[in-house]
């Protein structure tokens, strides 16, 4: 089928649909909502079968949903309506939640129903229950839908009465240091991840903060800066303590940062640092964690939306080679549930003095990082995707022996949509090893995302498994745990060193390196300002003016 997208931004949710219903054999074209006259013209120049909008934040013109059967995933069970299903499912802390697929309507969110499921609600950020349970529902309502749409003859289910719940005040969302329990101030700051914030007074000024974690080993007066550690900071709450890892300024156009970057404060607090192999017996904030099991070293990394800068990315390399010094005969890779990595940070690098140095360093430590993993001969390496990935996060994973993904991940392997970056961490090198010549050239001139099951296809990873993360690292687990102890280890070892001899002595690593620099050098400090104005419009989420027309096949034809 020809299916038409619309969507204000090509998000996580609109990938993964688009995944799902491509490898499926259907057309997909992607409208962007940049004006209602334009939304209207995609449907006349792409007439298509069926219309989803899997990301909306207006009303669909009746002269489209009239004429085309149109379908709008809805964040919320049966019943509710309004722009803030799941930011309300956070507050009010409901123990269900769904999603729910209806037909345009006159009204919003009114249609009649073409498909639901509903899960149990976690306690978790706004944006983990998007890209996890809310997705993997959507996913599973869509591809319901097609199929009764193919059928024909089906009628969908009428709404009942339905409760209409308006967009979340600003009150509801700040925080009261002096009577909000920690779980409360989780429970604000999850509700109002990705946007807006929630507001919080730290200091003598306000700020929108984001990315919460509970503290249990610090106290102090209410609202009171107790430590930091990984430029995240530590507040006392009415019963305890949370970390805040970023925050953003109460201004028009500011972007966020690491909160330390963006509160400054009069008095100087400890800083409490925590190496990644350091125990502890109480829940607390790590930005990198290492454990050991069964003969494998297992390095998680929680960086916000995937985002590595120049000291992450030194702080990963530091906890690496510690792996490599331990007695263990694997090192996996693990990222975090929401992504496994999305390469440099554009956000730092934005904020810095001089933003074209900062791009620099950055890209230099993800290289350093990269080149430790590539010449690492005496242990087995394992990228293990639980999360989606992008970027010089994809080719990061791909300087492991073995890379794995969750089903259901979506990778962006490919640089282009922030101003035609050329691109390094040796993907030169270990992108054809994968794919071959001609396949690489496909994977990077593509700007579109790929599944991982489409990925395997390709060769671009070894193996996708496990519907959910739990299930993903139960099974990777198992299958590193048992390979090490097997006869097979040792000649795969073997065969990794004689391959990487035979690769340097053909074209060393140091080469590879340097070409690629060189195109990111001219990216970085050369005429063209692509990439420069690419990521102002990415860090400050500047809405598009256009549909791009990789995106858009009806504006291709």
């Amino acid at each position: 089928m020809r299916i038409l997208f619309y969507c204000y931004r090509f998000n996580s949710l609109s990938q993964r649909l688009y995944c799902e219903l491509t490898d499926r054999g259907h057309e997909v074209s992607v409208e962007l909502d940049v004006h209602p006259e334009l939304i209207i013209e995609a449907a006349e120049l792409y007439k298509p079968d069926l219309i989803l909008a899997p990301f909306m934040r207006r009303k669909i013109p009746s002269q489209v949903w009239k004429r085309y059967k149109t379908l709008i995933i809805h964040p919320g069970v049966r019943g509710d309506r309004g722009p803030s299903a799941l930011d309300w499912a956070i507050l009010r802390g409901v123990h269900k939640w769904g999603t729910t697929l209806i037909e345009a309507h006159e009204e919003y969110d009114a249609g009649d129903i073409w498909a639901w499921r509903e899960f149990p609600m976690p306690f978790k950020r706004k944006s983990s229950v998007y890209r996890g349970e809310i997705t993997e529902a959507a996913v599973e309502c869509v591809l319901e839908a097609v199929e009764k749409f193919q059928k024909g003859n089906f009628s969908p289910q009428p709404q009942r009465e339905g409760v209409w719940n308006p967009k979340v005040s600003p009150h509801l969302r700040r925080i009261d240091w002096e009577r909000d329990s920690s779980r409360e101030v989780l429970r604000k700051v999850y509700a109002s991840d990705s946007q807006p914030g929630a507001l919080a007074r730290i200091g003598d000024e306000e700020f929108y903060v984001y990315n919460a974690f509970l503290e249990q080993g610090l106290r102090g007066k209410p609202g009171e800066v107790l430590a930091s550690r990984d430029e995240a900071l530590c507040i006392a709450t009415a019963d305890g303590a949370v970390w805040i890892t970023h925050a953003r300024a109460k201004v028009k156009g500011s972007i966020k940062l690491p909160a330390k970057r963006v509160i400054k404060l009069k008095k100087k607090i400890p800083e409490l640092p925590l190496k990644p192999w350091e125990k502890v017996d109480f829940k607390t904030y790590r930005e990198i964690l290492y454990e050991e099991k069964g003969g494998v070293g297992y390095l998680y990394f929680n960086f916000y939306n995937g985002a590595m800068s120049t000291r992450q990315c030194k702080s990963l390399l530091e906890a690496f080679r510690y792996a490599k010094s331990r007695p263990v005969k694997a090192i996996a890779l693990m990222g975090q549930e929401d992504f496994f990595s999305n390469g440099m940070n554009l956000n730092t690098i934005e904020a810095a003095e001089s933003p074209t140095d900062e791009s620099w360093e950055n890209i230099n430590a993800m290289d350093d990082l990269c080149e430790e993993i590539l010449t690492t001969m005496d242990k087995l390496t394992v990228a293990a995707m639980q999360g989606n990935a992008g970027a010089g996060g994809v080719f990061l994973a791909l300087t492991c022996d073995l890379v794995f993904a969750r089903e259901g991940v979506v990778l962006n392997p490919h640089y282009k949509n922030i101003g035609n970056l050329f691109g390094s961490e040796f993907w030169t090198y270990t992108l054809p090893k994968r794919v071959g010549h001609e396949g690489a050239k496909k994977v990077m001139e593509s700007r579109m995302p790929i599944s991982s099951k489409k990925a395997k296809a390709i060769g671009l990873i070894d193996d996708c498994f496990g519907r959910t993360p739990e299930e993903f690292r139960n099974a990777l687990r198992n299958r590193l745990e048992s390979f090490i102890v097997s006869p097979e280890v040792e000649a795969f070892l073997r065969e990794k060193v004689r391959q990487r001899l035979e690769d340097e002595k053909r074209k060393p690593l140091a080469k590879y390196r340097e070409e690629e620099l060189e195109k990111m050098r001219l990216n970085f400090y050369g005429f063209d300002t692509s990439y420069h104005i690419a990521r102002y419009y990415f860090t400050r989420r500047l809405p598009h003016f256009r549909t791009p027309p990789y995106l858009a096949l009806h504006r291709r034809l």
